[in-house]
């Protein structure tokens, strides 16, 4: 039994990132960077308005009561027209290029204009309010110059980040594969999620949840497969999901007893199991392996609970370094104040789910200790878990504790 740490240090050592692709940008949402993205000029190329308003020289715009002539406007996507010069200015609109001679902006509504309603036919406008030396204006290469580097390698692919990509005008991006996973449900007990089952039958919960999570991640589930109780069953499932899949995931009969192939299922094709048992609670029951071909099979626990844990503590860190994320990024981790006491008498690390609660004083977390390994009740209704060292004893409301998100919170 070794430590969920040391676990993590097993799976950075095994897996490294998968090929990377060219994709257009508009494809590449939840990718992870293969290259960096630089900026192909100046942001912003030129100086331009922060605001709708009149460009001119700061001599002009700094002084309450002095009359501009106004010589014509220019729009955002517009060339400017012609220099400013003294006692004049040019009407001008939020993210249009500075005209020659301005280095100012005074807002619409510090002028007799007030706003921009009609034609620009007013001929002269007085400032209301003066404005200071180059204010309202965003500067040529204030956001970054030419060359320099916005998007590091390993970045993801989020909406901003495309953005920003766009802005740097790319078509397409070099990024690693996303991995294609497929789950391997065992357990003869289970049900489709869909059907009636009786009080001695079992719902599969733990493919759909599997499935859920992974699409959130933007990794490609090929395939949901089961296999029955069987060792035979067992090792052509795996073979298939091999076959199919960069990955795997097993749930259940990873343990030690008479119904638990996994284990027996890996050694017949041939796949090492790195590391089996865990100290941790729950989720003491898992499992990594390398297939043949050097593909990564994670197995957890039937209990749902406990499968919840061991995906957020380890599976999906795992995909996501497969994905090309840096690994110091893959297994995020908040410090919050408790918001209860909590207590770890026990030798092994225990995994308790917690709810965040926000308030004027900040984010705090909430101990919400579950029924058992298989309290999906409670699973469902938390945002993450605390972790707790083994013997820590009672930790009392107030102290900082790490927190492990659950999927994207805001905290």
């Amino acid at each position: 039994m070794i430590s969920p740490e040391a676990a993590w240090e097993i799976l950075l050592r095994e897996i490294t990132p998968l090929q990377s692709h060219s994709l257009p940008l508009e494809q590449a949402a939840g990718c992870h960077l293969a290259e960096a993205i630089l900026a192909d000029s100046d942001i912003p190329p030129a100086d331009r308005a922060a605001m709708d308003g009149y460009a001119g020289q700061a001599e002009d715009l700094g002084t309450v009561g002095v009359r501009l002539t106004v010589d014509g406007e220019i729009a955002a996507g517009q060339e400017p027209c012609h220099p400013v010069v003294r006692s004049h200015c040019i009407r001008i609109f939020t993210g249009a290029n500075l005209p020659q001679g301005a280095d100012t902006v005074v807002p619409v509504e510090q002028t007799s204009t007030e706003c921009f309603i009609g034609s620009v036919d007013e001929g002269e406008i007085e400032i209301l309010k003066p404005v200071s030396p180059g204010a309202n204006v965003f500067r040529r290469g204030e956001q970054a110059r030419a060359g320099e580097v916005l998007l590091e390698p390993g970045a993801r692919l989020g909406p901003r980040q495309i953005g920003l990509a766009a802005a740097a005008g790319r078509s397409r991006v070099e990024v690693h594969r996303r991995p294609k996973v497929a789950i391997v449900n065992t357990g003869a007990e289970l049900l489709h999620w869909s059907a009636p089952a009786s009080a001695h039958q079992v719902r599969n919960s733990n493919g759909p949840m599997l499935t859920a999570a992974l699409v959130q991640e933007a990794a490609a589930t090929v395939a949901s497969l089961s296999a029955p109780d069987e060792l035979e069953a067992t090792i052509e499932a795996l073979q298939d999901a091999l076959a199919r899949s960069d990955a795997v995931i097993v749930t259940g009969g990873i343990s030690a007893g008479r119904r638990d192939f996994v284990p027996r299922a890996l050694e017949a094709i041939g796949a090492p199991v790195l590391y089996r048992t865990l100290a941790m609670k729950p989720g003491k029951p898992q499992l990594f392996a390398r297939s043949p071909k050097g593909k990564p099979i994670f197995g957890l626990p039937g209990n749902p609970l406990s499968s919840i844990v061991g995906l957020y503590e380890l599976v999906l860190p795992a995909l996501r370094l497969l994905g090309g994320c840096p690994a110091g990024r893959c297994r995020p981790l908040l410090h919050l104040e408790l918001a209860g006491p909590v207590e770890n008498r026990g030798d092994r690390q225990w995994i308790c789910p917690a709810r965040l609660l926000q308030d004027p004083e900040g984010t705090r977390v909430l101990p919400c200790p579950p029924v058992g390994s298989a309290d999906m009740v409670t699973g469902a209704s938390v945002d993450g878990a605390i972790l707790i060292e083994p013997n820590a004893g009672v930790l009392e409301a107030g102290q900082v504790v790490p927190f492990r998100p659950w999927g994207e919170v805001s905290a």
